[in-house]
C-alpha cells in the first residue's frame, strides 16, 4: 500500500513536470506578428519572453530627422526676414507762437491854443450907394458880422483853418478857393458879401494884432492869444 502510493506521487510529479514542459514550448513557438507603424524608423520591441533565442537583437533604426537648412555658402540664400512696418510717428500740431498784441502809445492830448476872431463889414456903412441891390439886409447896423469869439486851435493850425472852424460853430457863410499859385485860399465871400460888391477896390483882408500880414491866410501859423480880424475893404484896405 506504501509502494501504490509511492508510485501515485512520483506519476503526479512527472504529469506536472510534462505540462510544464508543453507549457513552456508552446510560449516559445508563438509568432508575435509586429504592428506595423506607418511612420518609418520605429522599431519592433518584444518582450523578453517574447524574443526569438538565437535571433540577433533587431538594431533600433535612427530616428529620421529633419534635413538641415542650406546654408548661404551652399548658394542658396536664406530666406529674407520679414522687415517690420515702420511705427508711423504720432503728427505733431505746429505749434503756434501767439503773437504779443503791440503796446499801446500813450495817447498824448495835444495842447489846446486860444485865439479871438471877429468878422466886421463896417466899411460898406458909408458906401451903401455902392453896394450891389438887394444886399443891403446882409449888412448889420453896426456892421458887425461876429463880435469878437475866444477859439481854441491846436498847434500848427493856421489862420484859414481858425476862420474855418468859426464860421461853421456860429453858423456863417464862408467861401473860399484854394490858389495853389500861393499855396494858400482865397476868401471869397463872408456873410454872402462878395468881392467887387461894394466897388471895384472891395473884398476881404486880415489882420492879427492889429498888423496885416503880406502872404495868404493858410500860410500864417496862428500863436497863443493871437487876435484875429478879418475885415471887408471898399478900397484896397485903404480905407481900414
Amino acid at each position: 500500500m506504501k509502494h501504490l502510493k509511492r508510485w501515485i506521487c512520483l506519476f503526479s510529479l512527472l504529469l506536472l513536470l510534462t505540462l510544464a514542459a508543453c507549457g513552456n514550448t508552446g510560449e516559445q513557438g508563438a509568432v508575435v506578428t509586429p504592428t506595423v507603424s506607418p511612420t518609418v524608423g520605429v522599431e519592433e520591441t518584444f518582450s523578453p519572453s517574447q524574443q526569438p533565442s538565437g535571433e540577433p537583437k533587431a538594431s533600433e533604426a535612427p530616428a529620421a530627422t529633419q534635413q538641415p537648412a542650406l546654408s548661404q555658402e551652399q548658394g542658396e540664400s536664406a530666406p529674407a526676414a520679414a522687415t517690420p512696418a515702420p511705427t508711423p510717428k504720432p503728427t505733431q500740431k505746429p505749434t503756434v507762437k501767439a503773437t504779443p498784441a503791440p503796446t499801446p502809445k500813450p495817447t498824448t492830448t495835444p495842447k489846446v491854443n486860444t485865439c479871438y476872431l471877429s468878422i466886421d463889414c463896417k466899411t460898406i456903412l458909408g458906401r451903401m450907394e455902392d453896394l450891389t441891390p438887394g444886399k443891403e439886409s446882409l449888412v448889420p447896423s453896426d456892421g458887425v458880422i461876429l463880435s469878437r469869439k475866444a477859439i481854441s486851435f491846436e498847434e500848427g493850425e493856421s489862420v484859414f483853418d481858425v476862420l474855418l472852424r468859426a464860421t461853421r460853430t456860429y453858423g456863417i457863410h464862408l467861401e473860399y478857393e484854394y490858389t495853389p499859385g500861393f499855396g494858400s485860399h482865397y476868401i471869397e465871400g463872408i456873410h454872402n458879401l462878395y468881392e467887387f460888391d461894394c466897388g471895384a477896390g472891395s473884398g476881404w483882408m486880415y489882420y492879427v494884432n492889429g498888423v496885416k500880414p503880406n502872404y495868404g491866410v493858410s500860410k500864417y501859423t496862428v500863436k497863443n492869444g493871437d487876435v484875429i480880424e478879418f475885415k471887408y475893404t471898399c478900397d484896397l484896405g485903404f480905407d481900414l
